[in-house]
């Protein structure tokens, strides 16, 4: 018996132990296979558990649920008035904490998270072991999507500071990431001499996959082209926690010689989506998700049409959230995926809620516009465009080459600043600041766009 095998058998014994993430997993990976109208029916039997069960229990949705005409006093669940039930945002979340936790005592040892607070002020919610349980499940059955299984070589390059111990790693955790035989390699406020010791430690450990944050990866994957260095390929790699467009794609798979999985997640709702190896969309976890795209008068948004993302997590008793603005925008596919799975399809995640810019006129931009601007400018090491007002945006720009301040490429800078005219307007101001560097977010994503006019009780209408 291989090592590896070794490895994997005590890991699955772990889990066996510590809750139900396996059986979770055997049930992932029947549901995952049944035609899209069994797969409906199942997640419309997981949606009315959640929905009479927060009826029963739960304060705030006793009363939304009632007014809404959801539930009945009897207990009788009526999935036809699911729109009618107003959408929940973070604002709520935080006025009204104490009337959403459930005052079932069954649920079990809870444990508070935080949202990473990319948008301001961080939302604390609770979790329970099956939410654990059943999220732990996804990501597994997601890692075999990309071959990947415990045991096997992994390297995660991470950015968030609360996932990156500070100071001596505990004894518990040293032992975790050797028994899975993973490399953590920190992602947060990365230099050059950092990226050159990944680079070191992933040509020396030579993983069999790379998980990573999209945006780290994209910019270790700029650094080796430029060095013109070469590094180990790994046989797949996921990445999360950031939009990844397809320039990000292409840049990644050309200096890793490898294919790349894009997983769609978050800290209040867990894992969502995430693609399989035919890489048509990213296949939403149907019986533990529903996911609704909508447009800016709250109807549903069309295949290949960009909406907000709002999310209702069928797992998490203990402070269930329901048709939750996770802040999102998104589309869903056209087309089924030619892998036969039956679950929902999401073309693409486009990008934060307040990625998009507002025009004086009501109309607005998503902030994937101004990103490509950037793109094939070899002289940018990072870029960040800030709408300060209607008319009025900053671009701050970390140099490529810092010893050489002196440089202005005027010609590219008037290219850049005429293009965003063409959207934003001939009145807009559009101000360029050279810096040393761009701080990522406290949950270590790191931000192109922001729009400081975003007000989270409206949805834009992008073009």
């Amino acid at each position: 018996m291989t090592l590896q095998r070794i490895r994997n058998y005590i890991w699955r014994f772990r889990l066996a132990i510590q809750g139900n993430s396996l059986q979770y997993t055997d049930k992932l990976k029947k549901w995952q296979w049944l035609d899209p109208e069994a797969t409906n029916l199942l997640q419309k039997k997981h949606l009315e558990s959640l929905l009479r069960y927060t009826y029963q229990f739960v304060p705030y949705y006793r009363e939304v649920l009632s007014s809404s005409k959801v539930v009945d006093n009897y207990g009788n669940v009526n999935v036809n008035n699911f729109t009618d039930i107003p959408l929940l945002d973070k604002n709520i979340i935080r006025s009204r904490t104490k009337e959403l936790i459930t005052t079932d005592l069954s649920v079990g040892k809870c444990y508070e998270n935080t949202s990473g607070g990319s948008t301001g002020e961080p939302v604390r919610f609770l979790q329970n072991n099956k939410y654990y349980s059943w999220n732990s499940a996804i990501t597994l059955l997601q890692d075999e999507w990309m071959g990947h299984s415990t045991g096997k070589r992994l390297v995660q390059l991470w950015g968030s500071e609360r996932d990156l111990f500070v100071g001596k790693e505990s004894l518990k955790i040293r032992m975790s990431r050797c028994l899975r035989n993973v490399v953590c390699l920190n992602a947060f406020h990365i230099t050059p001499l950092m990226m050159q010791k990944h680079v070191d430690e992933i040509n020396r450990f030579k993983p069999t996959h790379i998980l990573a944050y999209v945006e780290s990866l994209y910019d270790l994957a700029r650094y080796v082209d430029r060095q013109g260095q070469g590094i180990h390929s790994p046989e797949s790699i996921m990445v999360t926690a950031g939009t990844l467009d397809p320039h990000m794609r292409a840049t990644i798979e050309k200096v890793f010689n490898s294919s790349v999985f894009n997983r769609y997640g978050s800290r209040e709702v867990g894992a969502i989506a995430c693609e399989c190896n035919e890489h048509q969309g990213l296949h939403v976890t149907a019986p533990t998700h529903y996911i609704e795209i909508l447009r800016p008068n709250r109807t549903s948004a069309q295949p290949g049409e960009v909406g907000e993302i709002v999310v209702t997590l069928l797992t998490n008793f203990s402070m269930p959230l329901i048709r939750y603005r996770i802040g999102d925008m998104g589309a869903w596919a056209k087309r089924k995926c030619s892998c036969g799975r039956g679950w929902p399809l999401l073309q693409e995640v486009k990008g934060r809620v307040t990625d998009v810019f507002y025009k004086r006129d009501g109309a607005a931009v998503h902030g994937e516009y101004f990103t490509h601007l950037f793109y094939n400018q070899d002289w940018v090491e990072k870029f960040q465009v800030i709408q300060e007002d209607f008319d009025l945006i900053r671009v701050l720009i970390v140099l490529y080459n810092q010893s050489s301040r002196a440089f202005k490429n005027i010609k590219d800078l008037e290219i850049i600043t005429q293009k965003i005219r063409i959207v934003m307007g001939q009145q807009c101001q559009v101000h360029h600041y050279f810096v040393d560097h761009i701080d990522a977010t406290p949950s270590g994503k790191f931000r192109y766009n922001i729009s400081k006019l975003h007000n989270e009780s409206v949805s834009p209408s992008t073009i």
